[in-house]
């Protein structure tokens, strides 16, 4: 009876053996199989250069350097402007100010006041500004894309 007992209990734990050494053979051999990934080709799309003369776009800084207004006087096709304002503030800390303005029919000129710092409750300005420049993308109502940069003499 004992030596029963022990022959099942060998018979057992081969079994376990030959069945955890068969499936790792097989999960391993899986794995190495080389991995085919898809890429998807990335165009490059071109974006034209529009003068800031063509836009009558004109920077000017606020009385005490705490905002820049941009202002846009040739909105003749233009339905829509994505803005990005650079700067450096004290410390050479990198800042900047992002936006969209949609433009309707009825507009003739965009006044837009851009704050050197942030506001909440309170405004907190940067301070020792400098290198400040503007880049505009302009979406025509044609569908075509464009870029302005502009730069404010300090």
């Amino acid at each position: 009876m004992k030596n029963q007992k022990l022959i099942i209990i060998g018979v057992i734990i081969l079994l376990i053996i030959v069945g955890s050494g068969y499936f790792l053979f097989f999960s391993n051999n899986t794995s190495n199989q080389p991995v085919v990934l898809e890429t998807e080709e990335i165009e490059e799309e071109v974006i034209s250069e529009i003068a800031p003369e063509e836009l009558g776009l004109l920077l000017t800084a606020s009385a005490g350097n705490k905002s820049i207004i941009m202002d846009i006087t040739n909105l003749d096709g233009i339905s829509s402007l994505d803005y990005e304002l650079s700067y450096n503030s004290k410390g050479d800390i990198p800042r900047g100010v992002l936006g969209t303005i949609e433009v309707t029919s009825k507009d003739k000129e965009i006044k837009k006041e851009l704050v050197l710092g942030t506001c909440s409750d309170v405004c907190h300005y940067d301070e020792e500004v400098s290198d400040i420049k503007l880049i505009l993308k302009v979406t025509k109502t044609d569908g075509k894309i464009y870029h302005a940069e502009k730069t404010l003499e300090e």
